[in-house]
């Protein structure tokens, strides 16, 4: 069932429900029905929503990728640079190499990252906006609830 049906579900269970004497309008509805409906409503909710959890657990796992690689080339150039000072009269070429390692790999995180907040933010804009968008029909729908209550 998509959103609109279940909420068309949910309209009718009420206007089917029988009415409370003396109640101000209160209605007797089946519990277990409304929660089947409430049910469905959440599993038709679109994918966005579900996926917004996995898209932040994906940007974290990026990130620390990013890292773990920048830490494994610092790494990398250290040593090299650790093996080339050991040799006097290549010293200031190795100093030379590894401040450029360093400075590629600070680079290359600072992209990857970059990159990564941007897709995130993409995508986690795009989510709002689908979850705006669920937000306003329901709040349409619970207008013309209530006013079906009126």
């Amino acid at each position: 069932m998509k959103v609109e049906e279940i909420l068309v579900a949910m309209e009718d269970l009420l206007e089917d429900a029988w009415n409370l004497p003396m109640s101000g309008g209160k209605r007797v509805v089946s519990t277990n029905e409304l929660l089947d409906l409430i049910t469905d409503l959440r599993n038709a909710m679109p994918g966005e929503i579900r996926e917004s959890n996995d898209i932040i657990a994906q940007r974290d796992k990026i990130i620390l990728q990013g890292r773990d690689e920048a830490e494994l080339t610092l790494k990398a150039a250290r040593a090299k640079a650790d093996k080339l000072v050991s040799q006097e009269e290549i010293y200031v070429q190795a100093q030379q190499q590894a401040q450029e390692i360093i400075a590629q790999a600070q680079k290359s995180a600072k992209e990857l990252k970059n990159a990564t907040v941007e897709y995130c933010e993409n995508i986690l804009s795009r989510t709002a906006e689908n979850l705006a968008k669920s937000a306003s029909a329901i709040e349409e729908t619970r207008k013309s609830v209530r006013k079906q209550k009126e």
